[in-house]
């Protein structure tokens, strides 16, 4: 019989937290558009040797305030870049710090004393809530060379849902696995429609959508289900899954997405009490050295044969040894020093055993050098 797992309440694996695998997903995996960027460093406004002379970059608009913005819809800005100086002035790149902010303006492009031009701006909302972002100009203004434009909305939520991340928790090999969501339309007029994974599960899933509430009612209650097959290899694994449909506007039918991360741990004949070591964040050349206990489910003696590492970063090694007499436990350890430049970390130890159902057993391995 299947087991409806019950998210809010599990762990993803023994000694990760569901807030722990988030934050290790957020750090491998971000978009950068659900989380508030940090102000960007301006380059200093510096005094110019002639009083009034040199270029002079103005905007007409340095902050842009959509206000309450629905997050299925985008809103568009112009802004008037200014020469307020004296002699030409070279605008070299607009940079938007965000994947939801594009924008529109070629560069490079020199405008003489006292010339405009247009910089358009597209704003695409992720996530919910206040929201701030920014587009660095940087141009030869003495004075600044980089000045940024802020763009601030507060961005409405059309869906909700419980639980926002689904972490499946550990899972006994062979064993069918139920996990849900339950998504709420916030507004009146919102349909789902469908639902795709992709990710290592992508092959094992399958996801379906229910609606819980009468469909005459204006706004809907919907359950996702995710069925995790039987055949998922040995170790850590994780999804993305998004749940698509539309809503109904005065002027159209417009697509709604809401976006998912989902992980577990799947063992069989052998457990860990890891079978994904979080480096979490790291300083650039920090020392390395995490270990993980591997042993049979049913305590007989167990023989593990080597320990290597598979598609991960220079610098980092791992071994293989016994914990006691009887071989029943083995430790599996991970040394070395992180890289000197920034960067996510990741891998995986392939630790080969003697145990016919699980000869190869697989360790991930993930953090962040800041």
């Amino acid at each position: 019989m299947k087991n409806r797992t019950r998210p809010a309440a599990l762990s993803a694996s023994p000694t990760l937290t569901p807030l722990l695998c988030g934050i290790l997903w957020a750090a491998l995996h971000t978009s950068g558009c659900e989380q508030r960027p940090a102000p960007p460093n301006e380059a200093p406004a510096v005094a110019s040797t002639a009083t009034e002379g040199g270029p002079r970059l103005e905007f007409d608009e340095p902050v842009i305030d959509f206000g309450r913005v629905p997050d299925h819809e985008t809103r568009n800005a112009r802004v008037v870049i200014r020469n307020a100086g004296s002699s030409p002035l070279t605008v070299q790149k607009v940079v938007p710090t965000c994947g939801c902010t594009t924008v529109g303006f070629k560069t490079p492009v020199t405008l003489p004393a006292g010339g405009e031009s247009i910089l358009t701006l597209d704003f695409d909302p992720k996530g919910s809530g206040k929201q701030e972002k920014y587009v660095q100009v940087v141009s030869n203004d003495p004075r600044r060379a980089t000045s940024t434009v802020t763009i601030r909305a507060d961005v409405v939520a059309t869906l909700t849902a419980e639980p926002r991340f689904l972490a499946l928790g550990r899972v006994t090999a062979g064993a069918p696995v139920l996990g849900s969501i339950e998504i709420t339309a916030a507004v009146d007029g919102c349909d789902l429609s469908g639902a795709k994974i992709t990710g290592d599960l992508a092959a094992h899933a399958t996801p379906s959508i229910t609606r819980l509430n009468d469909p005459s009612e204006a706004r809907g209650r919907w359950r996702v289900d995710v069925n995790i097959g039987p055949a998922v290899p040995w170790g850590w694994h994780t999804a993305s899954m998004v749940v698509n449909g539309t809503i109904d506007t005065p002027s159209d039918q417009r697509p709604i997405e809401m976006k998912f991360a989902m992980n577990g741990s799947f063992e069989g004949s052998i457990i860990a009490d890891e079978t994904l070591i979080g480096l979490l964040t790291m300083k650039p050349g920090q020392r390395i050295d995490r270990e993980v206990t591997l042993q049979r489910a049913d305590g007989r003696g167990l023989t593990c044969l080597s320990a290597t590492i598979a598609g991960g970063t220079p610098g980092l090694r791992a071994s293989v040894e016994p914990l006691d007499t009887g071989r029943t436990r083995w430790r599996v350890r991970l040394e070395g020093a992180a890289p000197n430049a920034p960067g996510s970390v990741g891998g995986t130890v392939v630790v080969t055993t003697d145990d016919p159902a699980n000869p190869v057993v697989a360790i991930r391995y993930a953090g962040v050098v800041r």
